[in-house]
């Protein structure tokens, strides 16, 4: 089966000299304020498996930091040593009721009284899939593509298409593209619906997805939490002297499926 986990290598985080500054009122200030904070974050609203999840990782002089706040609207994220198998990450997990309309959001970082900060991304709305146009009885024949639409979501970006054998979705299998131009339509190949390195079919049920897309995900944290991988890493879209980073949000449609066979 097509494996498309993406292994994404950090940028490494300058440190900063350790000299003591002081500020304006006399009082010392941590040498943390002298340090890049770098931070990963990511909203997955899933209808699929009822869940609206944020997962986030902060950096602080380039090691795991757990000694800021971070807060999403009014939710206040927790941190575990390991969650979802990853390192010290921070997370907020709930139902997708009542999870998140579409609209901003303020995502906060508080390390007081050594830096703090407020960046906005936006929630994208609740869509679906309204049709599968080719092939018209879901049947898929070796060499045939899957052409389907959406319903536009609010708020998004860009598109991702997905499709994967029933048995390997969250398992960081699959096939996934960005759409090359934004709309609420497109194709997946022929290989979508093979085994790698084979590009011969693999038969069975696969389910299909899109993904409306604001800002930048984090491809290595979302890998195992979405039905299929993101197909890469886009650059941070955060970038100032004393945060850097990427955040985004992830909305899914409710599957649909096609049958793969070898045969009519």
């Amino acid at each position: 089966m097509m494996n498309l986990r993406v292994i994404v290598i950090p940028s490494l985080i300058a440190l900063v000299g350790l000299i003591a500054q002081f500020g304006c009122n006399g009082i010392p200030v941590d040498p943390g304020t002298l340090a890049d904070y770098d931070i990963r974050a990511t909203l997955i609203q899933d209808p699929n498996i009822d869940s609206s999840r944020i997962v986030a990782k902060l950096l602080k002089t380039g090691r795991d930091y757990d000694g800021a706040n971070l807060g999403f609207g009014s939710d206040v994220l927790n941190f575990s040593i390991l969650k979802y198998g990853f390192d010290s990450i921070y997370y907020f997990s709930q139902d997708m009721t009542p999870g998140y309309s579409a609209g901003a959001r303020n995502l906060v970082l508080d390390d007081s009284p050594f830096f703090t900060d407020t960046v906005s991304l936006f929630v994208c709305g609740s869509f679906g899939i309204t049709d599968i146009n080719n092939p018209a009885n879901r049947i898929l024949l070796p060499g045939n593509t899957v052409a389907y639409t959406w319903s536009g979501s609010t708020n998004a970006q860009n598109y991702v298409m997905a499709a994967v054998l029933k048995d390997s979705t969250y398992k960081g299998y699959g096939y996934s593209e960005y759409l090359p131009n934004v709309g609420p339509s497109g194709t997946l190949p022929p290989e979508a619906f093979s085994g790698w390195p084979s590009l011969e079919m693999e038969p069975g049920l696969y389910y299909i997805y899109v993904y409306a897309i604001n800002g930048v995900p984090d491809s290595a944290l979302t890998a195992k939490l979405l039905p299929v991988p993101l197909p890469l890493q886009f650059p941070n879209n955060i970038s100032t002297p004393d945060l850097v980073g990427r955040i985004g949000t992830i909305q899914i449609t409710l599957i649909d499926t096609v049958r793969a066979q070898t045969s009519k």
